[in-house]
């Protein structure tokens, strides 16, 4: 009777995991378009000497980017 359950319960968590797979690296794909756009904004603000244009709008296409790869994961479930 024990053994039953505990297939029962092993079956229940292999599922979860599963569903939960492609939500599992949602927060690195919202933060790694943040920082790699505004890392590129902060590097044409050094080389233009234009300090905080590019890095804003860089930061806000970075935004923007991470907000759609997220709706897109979202949605694909």
């Amino acid at each position: 009777m024990v053994s039953k359950n505990k297939v029962k319960v092993k079956d229940a968590l292999f599922r979860s995991m599963r569903e939960m797979a492609p939500f599992m690296n949602l927060g690195m794909q919202m933060a790694l378009p943040v920082v790699l756009f505004t890392l590129l904004g902060w590097w044409i603000d050094s080389k233009n000497n234009s300090s905080p244009l590019f890095i804003l709008l860089f930061a806000a296409i970075g935004v923007f980017a991470a907000f759609y790869y997220f709706f897109k994961a979202i949605k694909k479930k």
